[in-house]
């Protein structure tokens, strides 16, 4: 009965573990020839197989004469992610993945249908003793990943994030006060809560905001809570000038926007010409106007006149390790050497950017990661290299203190020319 909808879930994960495209754009996609009652299951089934990606490997790759690769290895980690974590009879998933196995790979068959019937009578695979090793197949994050937070953290708050990234997250949203304020949104529809941190954040439980009447009439902006801090510790006051060198798809501008009641002016930019528009149909769809949206290379930031900004944002690109619960696809491609391109580029649109600072103006920088490198210790080369900067503050938002995702922001002021 199932048997279309497991092959959409398989042909989502084909495209999103081989082909690394964006996990949520493929289900989008993908789930639009389905009933909305079936969409469910497809969606467990492609999000529970990436969440648990090292976890459900684990429970097969012992059983098997030969490494499978490829699409056979992912056939068989869907399969068992069914088995083990979904009410589904086994016989039902054994039949449909030989059954997609004859279509795609006929030499495979036998193998697929031997593996899924030894997991099936054993059951879940014990973890191994070592509890760095057990922690990374528990919660599916790399090894490596779970070493450098023992390092940087300590064990206790690694595992404690790594926990925490198995949480489903509540979808989160700024209330967009230049044209309605938290409470009366709240007194207006109860589908909505208020949220922990930000001032305007509020929660909402029963389906896509992006679907809502408050969403569409611009009343609202889909943003999680901890980037909800950024815009009010940078503290933008409205008639002032404010530099947003990596702003796409601009929401926290949007943010700085509302705390200078659209007064002054927000100049945005990024690499792209299409994520450019998206920085501008953003601010046109919440009625704000002080947003000039353009493409720049914020490592250069041609045209620009060093020391005439009042504020700087810099939300620099980074590896993403504060967004690994929303993101699974993240988890499952990155690599410890990701950030060997990351941490040079970072330092060089921080150490451009700080220029266009006048002497007394505040710069932030800010990353969605949770990396050191990436984040105090790029901070301290900086600050090192310019006395004529001070560090007024830096704060490392953590997924387990809040439920939102990790996040990391300094606060600089330019004390001398």
């Amino acid at each position: 009965m199932r048997m279309d909808q497991r092959l959409c879930a398989y042909q989502c994960l084909c495209a999103i573990m081989l082909e690394q495209k964006y996990s949520n754009l493929v289900l989008r996609q993908s789930l639009q020839g389905f009933a909305p009652t079936q969409r469910p299951y497809i969606t467990r089934l492609v999000y529970g197989t990436l969440e648990q990606a090292l976890l459900v490997r684990y429970q097969w790759e012992d059983l098997a004469t030969r490494s499978p690769k490829g699409e056979v290895a992912i056939l068989l980690d869907m399969a068992v992610y069914e088995l083990l974590w979904m009410d589904t009879q086994p016989y039902a998933v054994i039949d449909a993945c030989v059954r997609i196995a004859k279509r795609r790979f006929a030499y495979a068959c036998g193998m697929v249908n031997a593996l899924l019937r030894k997991v099936t009578q054993r059951g879940q695979r014990p973890l191994p003793a070592d509890s760095d090793v057990a922690l990374s197949l528990e919660t599916s994050h790399p090894l490596w990943l779970i070493k450098m937070w023992n390092a940087q953290y300590g064990k206790d708050a690694c595992a404690a994030i790594c926990k925490e990234n198995m949480k489903a997250r509540k979808s989160c949203a700024r209330v967009n006060t230049l044209h309605i304020s938290r409470e009366e949104l709240l007194r207006q529809d109860s589908r909505f809560q208020c949220g922990t941190l930000g001032e305007d954040s509020v929660y909402y439980q029963e389906g896509n905001i992006a679907d809502t009447l408050w969403y569409q009439k611009g009343m609202l902006a889909i943003q999680d809570e901890a980037s909800q801090l950024v815009a009010p510790f940078l503290q933008p006051k409205p008639q002032e000038r404010i530099l947003d060198v990596c702003s796409a798809p601009g929401t926290k501008a949007t943010h700085m926007a509302q705390l200078m009641n659209n007064q002054g002016s927000i100049l945005c930019g990024d690499l792209h010409p299409h994520r450019v528009k998206l920085i501008q149909e953003g601010a046109d769809r919440l009625g704000i106007t002080c947003i000039q949206a353009r493409c720049m290379d914020a490592s250069v930031l041609e045209d620009l006149s060093p020391m005439s900004f009042d504020r700087v944002l810099c939300d620099v690109p980074c590896s993403g390790y504060g967004t690994l619960s929303r993101k699974s696809d993240i988890k499952y491609h990155m690599q410890s050497t990701d950030m060997d391109t990351l941490i040079p580029l970072q330092a060089a649109i921080l150490e451009r950017s700080a220029q266009m600072l006048k002497v007394g103006g505040v710069l932030v920088y800010s990353t969605c990661t949770l990396n050191k490198k990436e984040n105090e210790k790029q901070v301290a080369r900086f600050l090192k290299e310019h006395e004529e900067f001070s560090l007024i503050e830096e704060q490392t938002i953590f997924p387990f203190t809040y439920g939102t995702d990790g996040f990391y922001m300094a606060k600089l002021i330019r004390i001398g020319n």
